[in-house]
This record gives C-alpha cells, structure tokens and sequence, in this order.
C-alpha cells in the first residue's frame, strides 16, 4: 500500500510540476510543493533536485510527444497533409510541448532538453525539406531554422490560449504555422480543416 501511495505520490507531483513549470519556467522546488499541497520533503523524497524533477517531467513529456507523432504516414500523403497531423498532434498535447519550449530556453545545461526536442523537430524539418523541394512550401530559410520559428509561434499560441485569447490553439497554431511556410492564410484554415474532417470521419467509422 506505502509503494502504491508513492507512486501515486510521484505522478501527482510530476502533474502538478509540468503545469507549474510550463507557466514559470523558473519555479523552484518550493512552487511545486505548495501548488501540489504537499509539504517540500514530500517533493525530495521523489526528486533529490530541481533538476531531477525537470528530468522527470520532460522524459514523460517527450514520451507523451513521441506518442502522439507516432503515426506513420500514408505512402500517398502530401508533406502539406503530414505536416498539419504532426502539428495538430503536438496541440494536443500542448502543455508537454510547451514546458518542454519553455524549460529548454533556461534549462538546457542542465537536462538535456534540446537532447529530448531534436527528434521532434527533425521530423517536423524532415517534412518541411521535402516540401520545399515539392515546391508547396518557401524555402527563404532553411529548414531548421523555420522550425524554430514554428517553435516560437505554437509557444505563443499556447500562450494566448492560456490568456483566454484562443479557444481553438490546434487550428490556430497550425495554420499560422502553414502561412510562415508560404501558404496563404485562407488556403492554410481550408487545409487545416479538410484534414481534421477526413481524420474525424476516419474516426468514427
């Protein structure tokens, strides 16, 4: 039963921390414990260090993240059509990219966050290289530098959401992530929503 309630214990701390760190990527160990109800110790007992709880919280995340763009895409998909599922998929879920975005900009030392987003975003630039040679999408930057500026827009996007801004941050982070590739704004919503009508039909058959 003690095993059983430290487990619980630990998820519930790794649940609380990933939201609290998304929101102030410098919450200490304190923050934690106090947003989960739970004394300091408590926090120590599972994770000897700040660190230790980034480490946690970011490997499950990158898990979650790995998961969700762990579909394979069908031979006949367009890179267009590829990239607005990976990054419909990465909205959804949203706050584990997002504290994975905003721990790595002040955590990277440390952890080995950029370790845990290279796959990610060399799959989202595997699928934007193949539609610059295509000719779907603008090739004024390399690749690897849209992605970080797709990066920047999706963490913007879960942002405002958060604000109360946005109630539809999959579609908006998506087609804003298609206009900086080079599709006009009302092809991109067209897009973004004939991919979600064929992924919802093939759902619910």
């Amino acid at each position: 039963m003690q095993r059983s309630d430290a487990r619980s214990n630990r998820a519930r701390i790794l649940d609380v921390a990933q939201r609290v760190l998304a929101d102030n990527p410098d919450a200490t160990i304190n923050d934690v414990a106090a947003a989960a109800g739970v004394v300091r110790r408590t926090v120590y007992a599972h994770f000897a260090s700040r660190e230790a709880l980034i480490d946690g919280i970011a490997l499950e995340a990158a898990d979650s993240i790995a998961s969700a763009l762990g579909r394979v895409p069908a031979a006949d998909e367009s890179a267009v059509t590829v990239f607005v599922r990976q990054t419909l998929a990465l909205t959804r879920v949203g706050d584990q990219y997002r504290l994975l975005l905003a721990v790595a900009r002040t955590d990277l030392g440390h952890n080995g966050i950029h370790n845990l987003l290279g796959p990610m975003r060399e799959a989202a630039a595997a699928v934007i290289r193949r539609g610059q040679r295509e000719g779907v999408f603008s090739s004024y930057q390399a690749a690897e530098v849209l992605i970080l500026n797709i990066e920047a827009i999706a963490l913007s996007i879960l942002e405002a959401t958060n604000a109360g801004l946005l109630t539809d941050p999959a579609g908006a982070a998506t087609t804003s992530s298609l206009v900086l590739l080079g599709i006009a704004p009302e092809d991109a919503e067209r897009i973004v929503a004939d991919v979600r009508a064929v992924d919802s039909s093939a759902r619910a058959r």
